[in-house]
């Protein structure tokens, strides 16, 4: 037997990402044709208000407009669909990291040792003060077990979530905007709807979806020699892993 995510033959942490995975595309999904559905109807409903009272001696003709920003909030469609996929793309990284630090618990798992005359157990290192390991112990403990996680796709996604969660996906400068803007999609959108300093990043449904697909290749790639050590016939590199300084030794009671 050998891992199979068809056959379910998958680890745990593979199991939790993957029925997170698919709860974040459905709630993208389900949640933008909602709010359309739902800003049509506002909109309807603003202008048979405001026809309701129509005169044309005291009226302009547009104040349905005002009528319609205020039974949303203030938020159009534009910031609400914004609001929504930035969300999505940070729900999506925190359950990719999730998952990577889950799947070395579950390799780690029930595993001792003999050190030094002594029976430990390993636990991921994780630095003083701090709930879980960091991110370059993540990455340095599965690259021991043989997998780049890392990558290129990832580096740019991440560095996309710290930008929409702290600076609110504004574009300070024009080297960030530069840094973040795609310039094959802005060339097919309208010169208002590009991105500008000052201004929010450019997201899109597409982009989004993208990065969740690198995501989810990584741990698609990441998975295998986790479920060989827990299920298969792989061996923990635990010297190695220590080598590494990922994780630390526990002394069994």
């Amino acid at each position: 037997m050998t891992w199979n995510e068809s056959a379910g033959t998958v680890s745990r942490a593979f199991d939790e990402w993957l029925h997170s995975e698919r709860n974040i595309r459905a709630f993208l999904r389900l949640s933008t044709a909602w709010s359309e559905r739902g800003y049509d109807s506002s909109w309807s409903r603003a202008e048979e208000s405001f026809a309701a009272v129509f005169d044309p001696d005291r009226h302009y003709g547009d104040e349905h407009v005002d009528i319609f920003d205020s039974s949303v909030g203030g938020l159009w469609p534009t910031d609400y669909t914004w609001m929504l996929q930035a969300a999505t793309l940070k729900d999506a990284v925190t359950a990719f990291e999730v998952y990577l630090e889950k799947a070395l618990e579950e390799a780690l798992h029930r595993r001792r040792y003999e050190k030094d005359g002594q029976r430990v157990s390993l636990r991921l290192a994780v630095g003083k003060n701090q709930e879980s390991p960091g991110w370059r112990t993540i990455v340095a403990a599965h690259r021991v077990l043989g997998t780049i996680v890392d990558t290129d796709s990832v580096k740019e996604v991440r560095a996309l979530r710290h930008l929409l969660t702290h600076q609110h996906g504004e574009l300070r400068t024009e080297e960030i905007r530069e840094r973040f803007c795609e310039a094959a999609t802005e060339a097919t959108l309208e010169e208002y709807e590009r991105s500008y300093v000052g201004g929010k990043v450019h997201l899109g449904e597409a982009r989004v979806l993208k990065c969740l697909d690198w995501l989810g290749a990584v741990v698609r790639s990441a998975d295998p020699p986790v479920w060989e050590i827990e299920w298969g016939q792989g061996t923990l590199p635990a010297e190695e892993l220590y080598s590494a300084k990922c994780v630390e030794l526990v002394r069994c009671p």
